[in-house]
């Protein structure tokens, strides 16, 4: 390859080593730049005459700089997770690398071997690493957010967060993670139905069966996450884990719909709703069985026109 197509291929940024490996002597490389054909970025990275000094020229100047990966918050920019890019140009080499950035780099060290992808060329962490590096220092309602998205898009598995605590197990908000590994696996439906009971009896309200089941017509039968059967609510609750589940995604719609046709109203809550959001579960439930309690004709009555 050529000087200047692997220049170009790098935003138009290239290094006195890459040009030493093309077979340009230290001589010619030291005439290039008094001549102007290449102007200094950083020490040993050079950027072509005429090519702009754009964002991705930075990146890659960079990355070369640091012989690093891009991670961080500006892998999360470049994967699309967050609109605006970081001030700083955060990169991640070895523990041992001794490098001193310059201004507007961030380098990180780690012990642990990078998991690394190509980015229109660039190298960056993969799409799961970037999610988890800064999951654990998050709040634990932002985590939440993050993480239920990451599931709904396909970005990450449950399994995903478990792999980073074995893998790294003295990172710092593992804690968070190993809470966030729980609530989004395969237990996830059992505990939030526990957590929906506990806020249930913290404000003092009883007349409800969990695991209900319902015998609807045709002789199927329908097991409700909690129920309220004299009022004919059903409260169902949506462990993480549907998300990465299309059969059961879809199951429990056709069985809502099911108990809907049958004259039962249904509520649906998240993991966040209940931990987040627990006196507006609670209102939710209490408005659903009110109605539930009414005859039809006052349900009607009261219905909006």
């Amino acid at each position: 390859m050529e000087w200047g197509a692997l220049a170009k291929a790098q935003a138009g940024v290239i290094t006195r080593a890459q040009l030493r490996s093309l077979g340009r002597s230290e001589q010619v490389i030291d005439r290039m730049l008094a001549q102007g054909a290449l102007a200094p970025l950083y020490r040993g990275v050079h950027i072509v005459r005429g090519a702009p000094v754009t964002p991705e020229a930075r990146l890659w100047a960079a990355a070369l700089f640091t012989s690093g990966v891009l991670g961080y918050a500006t892998a999360a920019h470049l994967w699309g997770f967050v609109e605006n890019a970081p001030d700083r140009i955060h990169v991640i080499v070895p523990r041992a690398a001794r490098v001193r950035a310059p201004a507007g780099i961030r380098v990180h060290h780690t012990g642990a071997g990078v998991a690394c992808e190509r980015r229109d060329g660039l190298p960056v962490t993969s799409r799961v690493t970037t999610l988890l590096d800064p999951l654990g220092a998050l709040r634990p309602d932002q985590a939440r957010r993050l993480t239920d998205r990451a599931l709904q898009r396909g970005w990450l598995q449950p399994a995903d967060l478990l792999r980073r605590v074995e893998r790294e197990p003295r990172r710092p908000g593992n804690g968070l993670l190993r809470r966030l590994a729980a609530e989004c696996g395969d237990g996830a439906a059992a505990e939030s139905e526990r957590v929906l009971h506990r806020v249930l009896r913290r404000h003092g309200i009883t007349g409800w069966r969990a695991n209900h089941r319902v015998v609807l017509g045709g002789g199927q039968l329908a097991v409700v996450d909690l129920a309220f059967v004299a009022e004919r609510v059903a409260v169902e609750v949506d462990g993480w884990a549907y998300h990465v589940d299309p059969d059961r995604f879809q199951g429990d719609r056709s069985r809502q719909n099911r108990l809907t046709a049958a004259g039962w109203i249904v509520v649906r809550f998240t993991w966040a709703d209940l931990v987040e959001k627990p006196d507006e579960v609670v209102a939710m439930i209490q408005i659903a069985r009110t109605r539930g309690a009414l005859s039809p004709a006052e349900a009607g009555q009261r219905s909006p026109r």
